[in-house]
């Protein structure tokens, strides 16, 4: 969460400001920024705002214009409110040093008791303000007043936590930054010199990036890059790679417009993952060999939200293809020492490359002896270099915050891989192939063939009690899983997704008089189990929305029938799960919410 720019270069502030832009997916419920100008050594001139980059433009109003450094920030609030005095940048009571900070400092409260006895006062709530508190001290401390390196090093000594940290000082020419368990890169380009989280407000300005380490703490000057470790030395290679807008074109928001993506997408994924004669999928790029992996004890997965409902799809296609043990954990809950040892794969499956519940779970893995790997979208993540090895997803940017062409990537990933290491008989896998490289064509039949069901039922939900999601069968279970995330994550309304088996284990209590069901019931060796279920709801005067492929009995018990294209079995999560992703956009128009930046959420979630 949150995002850091900063840079020195002529213009520094507005080039901030840009920067800040693209990096609002990290997070937008506040920004801010600091500059100071040349030749001025006087307090820094601040600026932050509730809200997005937009109003903090607006609130700037070009009086940033002309200023040579700059850092700012965009807010994921952790430590207290959305307000303007706990948006960053935090400022020295003298307003001579100002920083910005991303992560958590997890002994702020004993720091600040600490601090508050040395006289300091505190304006905000956030677990920021101290350590510039600490700064400021330190650096009168110090037997040389300019040795603000030494001052900063001493202070980041003193933090227990994460963080990615960015420091400005009155008439002191660079940006001092720390980095320690949350992302940030250095970018360099013509007549600029830049720290941020991520490499997307390099694009544009910068032609090169150096990723620095966990542990670095260091001054960026217009010239060089240093540290008080004299060995440290600092390589740039190419920033490759190009940005894309987050231009929505004849669509009404970027989360329509990626839903319809899903078919390119898609194949983009598969491209060059299928045997030329189309007989075998071909996943590269991990470090053991599909005969070695094989011989492994068992797999592990470890994602959070949207990536934990793909990676449970991952691995039931892994237990269905091969003889090795595979599950999947949430992230934040895996019991590395219980299931990690050198005849282990533990695979890290993450959009960003930089979710921190994932990365922390690969390092666990790593540090109990199994061998580490990485699915993701976004080329030179974190997790990506971390693991040295994996497989991207190739869905291109992803925009909204809610994730839709990612999620069909990852499982098509997932599937490829499964495939890839398979014992299954020639003849069986090449009916899946087969299935497979038809699949885009069928995603785009499906999102063209809208017979205005999806709208009915987006209507019914929009004014009905708590929807309730079953699938029953692995597959369909986690597809409903992933279907009441996306309600939730866009409309507001609180979803439950059980496994139809168990409705009637305690959750069919819920069911009154109209109460929504939502049931997805592909032709698949679980459908006449889940007509008994439909009927089980529709008996206690549930509306179901039923989403199926089938034209048979049990779409008699449907108040509304959402068809789905036909395609093999092991393939229906793709379709399924297009109508589940529209039926919880086009609720959310309806309640006018945002669609594509929803409240509380970030892309990239990178605190613990």
């Amino acid at each position: 969460m949150c995002g850091i720019f900063g840079c020195i270069s002529p213009d520094a502030a507005n080039r901030v400001l840009e920067g800040l832009r693209k990096l609002e997916y990290r997070g937008y419920d506040s920004a801010g920024l600091a500059a100071q100008f040349p030749g001025k050594n006087q307090p820094m001139m601040t600026e932050r705002t509730t809200g997005y980059v937009a109003d903090l433009v607006s609130k700037a109003n070009g009086r940033f214009d002309g200023a040579h450094i700059s850092i700012g920030h965009t807010r994921w609030a952790t430590h207290g409110g959305v307000t303007d005095v706990n948006a960053h940048p935090h400022s020295s009571n003298d307003g001579r040093i100002t920083l910005v900070h991303n992560g958590i400092i997890e002994n702020s409260m004993e720091l600040c008791e600490r601090v508050s006895k040395l006289g300091y006062e505190f304006s905000s709530e956030t677990d920021t303000e101290v350590i510039v508190h600490l700064l400021d001290h330190e650096i009168k401390m110090q037997p040389e007043p300019s040795n603000h390196m030494q001052a900063f090093t001493n202070v980041i000594s003193q933090l227990k936590g994460s963080w990615a940290i960015a420091v400005m000082i009155s008439g002191f020419d660079g940006i001092l930054v720390s980095r320690f368990g949350a992302p940030m890169v250095i970018g360099r380009g013509k007549d600029i010199i830049s720290v941020a989280s991520d490499v997307l407000p390099f694009y544009g300005a910068c032609s090169e990036v150096c990723f620095i380490s966990d542990g670095d703490n260091l001054l960026i000057s217009d010239n060089e890059i240093s540290s008080l470790d004299s060995e440290r030395s600092f390589e740039f290679e190419v920033l490759e790679g190009v940005y894309d807008e987050a231009d929505p074109g004849n669509f009404s928001h970027m989360m329509l417009k990626e839903i319809y993506d899903q078919p390119t997408s898609l194949s983009n994924s598969l491209s060059g993952r299928i045997s030329a004669d189309g007989l075998n999928a071909e996943l590269g790029g991990l470090t053991l060999t599909p005969e070695e992996i094989r011989k492994l004890d068992r797999i592990n997965l470890v994602a959070c939200g949207t990536a934990y409902y793909a990676a449970e799809i991952m691995s039931s296609y892994i237990r269905r293809y091969s003889s090795i043990r595979s599950e999947a954990f949430i992230a934040s809950e895996f019991p590395a020492k219980s299931v990690c040892s050198g005849d282990t794969l533990t695979i890290g499956i993450s959009q960003s490359g930089e979710t921190k519940d994932t990365i922390d779970a690969i390092l666990e893995a790593k540090k109990n002896g199994s061998h580490i790997s990485s699915f993701c979208n976004v080329i030179g993540s974190t997790l990506s270099r971390l693991t040295g090895n994996g497989a991207y997803m190739h869905a291109g940017p992803e925009f909204a915050v809610a994730s839709t062409k990612v999620f069909t990537n990852m499982i098509a990933t997932g599937l490829l891989f499964a495939l890839t290491i398979s014992d299954i008989s020639t003849k069986r896998k090449k009916e899946i192939v087969g299935e497979l490289r038809k699949l885009p064509n069928i995603l785009q039949k499906q999102l063209v063939d809208d017979d205005g069901t999806i709208d009915k039922a987006a209507r019914l939900l929009l004014d009905s009690d708590p929807p309730i999601f079953i699938g029953r069968g692995g597959l369909s279970t986690y597809i409903a899983s992933e279907g009441a995330l996306k309600m939730m994550e866009i409309t507001y309304i609180h979803c439950m997704a059980i496994p139809g088996g168990e409705l009637k284990h305690g959750p069919i209590a819920l069911l009154s008089e109209d109460s929504p069901i939502i049931a997805i019931a592909p032709s698949d060796s679980n459908l006449n189990l889940m007509e008994s279920t439909v009927r089980e709801c529709k008996s206690r005067g549930a509306k179901v929305i039923l989403i199926t492929d089938h034209e048979g009995p049990i779409c008699q018990f449907a108040d509304m029938v959402i068809q789905t294209q036909d395609t093999h079995e092991d393939l229906t999560p793709f379709t399924s799960i297009i109508p589940l992703q529209m039926l919880a956009y086009k609720v959310g128009v309806l309640k006018g919410v945002n669609i594509d930046r929803p409240r509380n959420l970030a892309k990239s979630v990178t605190v613990v």
